[in-house]
């Protein structure tokens, strides 16, 4: 008989932590009501016990030391752990114990950062405690329902470039995944939510008091909203899918013409985002509700099969002599945005860059977990969403959910071979464009093909 714990705690930043730096910025407060959260959930089949846990913030905090803490305090082996981050634009990033961007290690880490991770990892591994202390036995189902907040995000404007935008004619799985557990009455557990969605609908901009806020966006609006509607202290935990070219509907630029036709992207009006994120997030939660209750949770029993690999991709360079960080305000016209060129000034000539290959490899986190007729494909990675329609149409199984922002290694974004060509800001990452759709399948049929032998 399976049964099951949930439970979930904050890991908002302390005010006496803030102000702390954003990609845009600093954050110099927290939204009334939206706080961060860290969600787990412990599943124990009588002969594995695995781990769920999802944090608001954009990844994994600390990978390696926090699942060296969870493994050295409740025993449960990183194979049996699908650890994840929202992917949340809203939030800090937490530093130290090694952590590294996509670039590098984080160096000379503030001390109230320092502070405010050490709270995350503790959190992060308390709820875990506060789960298992719950555990009853419990029945789970699986279904798919639809939510229509997403919108492909690379679109070519008639000035002759691909920028950021809404592509309403660009794919765009609108599936919302749900695993549902329920105690023998029928009440909601916990629920597993996955969606491919960037979390962004409030990023960096100010909120109406002129400060830029900390909040949980869309994806944790809409957890707080279904965890209320069923109640019972159920715990409703989300995952991101295959959103590297996925944004919600709505974000905290906009995008406008001069009378020549360049595209300029400026900030909505202080607060306008927050209250978008808002709206969306509470759309998604009904989905969510939706969902989740025509789900049939009536299996007693879950066979797990976890298997774990790391998968390769060829490297591209970033050209030598080339700012980054300007390059990509000029890719997506920000430069009036960021404050590099006043409203009335014209943009400059536009350069993009050329990346350069070389003979390395980007390495990728990557886990298989089949339950029961369920396949969970975790990756370290924002993966294009028409990857993860080739991964499906692969998949052996046919209830396939691709969970992306599971922890590092990390490859960064990772295109489909039908964006070659396409100098997105996407582009410009350690992966370029061609090949990857293959590289994705090939190494899921992989694990596949252990995981199905070990069963």
């Amino acid at each position: 008989m399976l049964k099951v714990g949930a439970a979930k705690r904050v890991i908002t930043p302390k005010m006496e932590w803030l102000p702390m730096g954003a990609m845009v910025g600093q954050y110099e407060g927290v939204r009334e009501g939206e706080d961060i959260h860290v969600r787990a959930i412990v599943l124990d089949n009588g002969e594995r016990t695995f781990l769920f846990e999802s944090y608001e913030l954009g990844g994994v905090p600390c990978d390696a030391e926090l699942r060296r803490r969870i493994e050295e305090t409740y025993g449960i082996s990183q194979e049996n752990m699908l650890l994840v981050g929202t992917h949340n634009h809203s939030a800090p990033h937490p530093m130290g114990y090694g952590s590294a961007g996509p670039f590098g290690p984080h160096t000379d880490i503030p001390e109230n950062i320092s502070a405010w991770t050490d709270y995350v990892l503790e959190q992060g591994v308390g709820v875990i405690a506060d789960a298992q202390a719950k555990m009853q036995e419990a029945c789970w189902g699986f279904g798919e329902g639809k939510s229509y907040i997403n919108v492909n995000r690379d679109k070519f404007f008639h000035e002759g470039y691909w920028m950021q935008g809404n592509n309403w004619e660009g794919y765009s799985d609108k599936t919302l995944a749900a695993l549902k557990f329920t105690d023998k009455e029928g009440r909601l557990i916990a629920a597993v939510l996955n969606y491919a969605m960037h979390s962004t609908t409030s990023f960096c901009i100010a909120d109406k008091d002129g400060k830029v806020k900390v909040t949980c966006d869309a994806p944790g609006i809409a957890c707080n909203y279904a965890e209320s509607y069923f109640g019972n202290d159920s715990v409703v935990l989300w995952q991101s899918g295959a959103a590297g070219n996925q944004n919600p509907l709505y974000v905290g630029i906009m995008q406008l013409y001069d009378k020549d036709g360049t595209m300029r992207q400026r900030r909505r009006m202080n607060g306008a985002p927050y209250e978008m994120g808002v709206s969306l997030g509470m759309e998604h939660g009904m989905d969510a509700v939706e969902t989740l209750e025509k789900i049939c949770a009536d299996r007693t029993e879950m066979p797990i099969t976890t298997v774990d690999d790391t998968i390769y991709f060829p490297k591209q360079k970033f050209p030598e002599g080339i700012n980054r960080g300007y390059h990509r305000l000029v890719v997506d016209n920000l430069l009036e945005w960021s404050g590099d060129v006043a409203p009335d000034e014209p943009f400059p000539p536009k350069v993009l860059a050329e990346m350069e290959p070389t003979d390395e490899k980007v390495p990728m986190k990557a886990q298989l977990i089949l339950m029961g007729d369920v396949a969970f494909y975790g990756i370290a990675c924002e993966l294009y969403n028409e990857i993860s329609k080739v991964c499906k149409d692969a998949s052996p199984f046919k209830h396939l959910v691709i969970t992306t922002h599971v922890g590092s290694p990390s490859a960064g974004y990772i295109l489909d071979n039908g964006s070659v060509g396409h100098k997105v800001f996407q582009s410009f990452g350690l992966v370029g464009a061609g090949g990857n759709d293959e590289i994705v399948r090939d190494g899921m049929l992989k694990m596949f093909e252990t995981a199905l032998k070990e069963k």
